[in-house]
């Protein structure tokens, strides 16, 4: 009986699933009325030639702009040079990489297997991708083996202009966020979870901030333990949180870190309910 409810149970979440995935407009699914966007058309919004109307890269510009202005970006606009581009991987007319050449904006948004595809020209990603071109290159060694992608942004952003963060959160940001060097000095800022390289999905957490300064900062929302009463595992350098209060990279604990948070027992450590 109860294998008979956990089939049912299972068959209605799947159909909630199909709706929803049907229901979800895909990316670049435009509309006849969007096709002027990137084509030729004339007065009325009637598209009379599928002539592009300016460079791929500014086209793209449009819609994301964040990705090509921000953070770190693959070359484009250039002649690719210790490369072999292979067939399917279209040039422009100029011989030179645009965003089209890895990317086919009007093709399936999802694999057969139901995996996004993020319109890339093979159904690969990551190293296994980039290999296309750069297997075997020199251009195929050293950072593009550990970045495993093509565009991303810094995960880490300064919002301090003096104050600089501990010696081991600089080793931390700097491999895991991959746009900044060991070498380089980083500001107090605030480091976001999400993404492929991160310890868990809660959003940022700011790194460099003085603990008790922001415990008696009036009106803050998240209302803080004194510090000497704070559990000992929870570090704290020069009274500044760092990437080690939370991590520590010889833990044996899930993600790293110095205490189970099974109850967010890490989190309230530290952290106490609004009074």
């Amino acid at each position: 009986m109860k294998r008979k409810a956990a089939l049912i149970l299972l068959a209605v979440i799947n159909l909630i699933l199909i709706v929803v995935y049907c229901m979800e407009r895909e990316p670049h699914n435009f509309s006849q009325t969007e096709c002027p966007m990137c084509h030729v058309a004339d007065a009325s919004g009637n598209v009379v030639s599928f002539t592009l109307k300016g460079p791929v890269t500014t086209l793209c510009e449009k819609c994301h702009e964040k990705i090509l202005s921000e953070g770190y970006l693959h070359p484009v606009n250039v002649v690719p040079r210790n490369v072999t581009v292979p067939e399917g991987f279209p040039l422009s007319r100029i011989g030179e990489i645009t965003c089209t050449t890895c990317h086919d904006i009007h093709s399936p948004y999802f694999t057969p297997y139901g995996a996004p595809t993020h319109f890339l020209r093979r159904y690969e990603e990551g190293n296994r991708f980039c290999e296309a071109c750069h297997k075997g290159s020199p251009v195929g060694t050293g950072h593009t083996d550990t970045m495993r992608e093509a565009h991303f942004q810094s995960k880490y952003v300064e919002t301090s202009a003096s104050q600089v963060i501990d010696s081991i959160s600089l080793q931390c940001v700097s491999c895991h966020d991959g746009s900044f060097a060991t070498s380089s000095s980083i500001r107090a800022g605030s480091w976001g979870h999400k993404g492929e390289l991160m310890t868990h999905d809660s959003g940022t957490h700011p790194i460099g901030v003085d603990y008790e300064g922001a415990r008696l900062r009036k009106g803050r929302k998240a209302f803080l333990h004194p510090m000497d009463a704070v559990d000992p595992r929870i570090r704290f350098f020069d009274g500044k949180v760092g990437c080690g209060s939370c991590h520590d990279p010889y833990s044996n604990i899930e993600k790293r870190l110095v205490m189970s948070d099974r109850g967010s027992k890490l989190c309230f450590a530290c952290h106490m309910l609004g009074k």
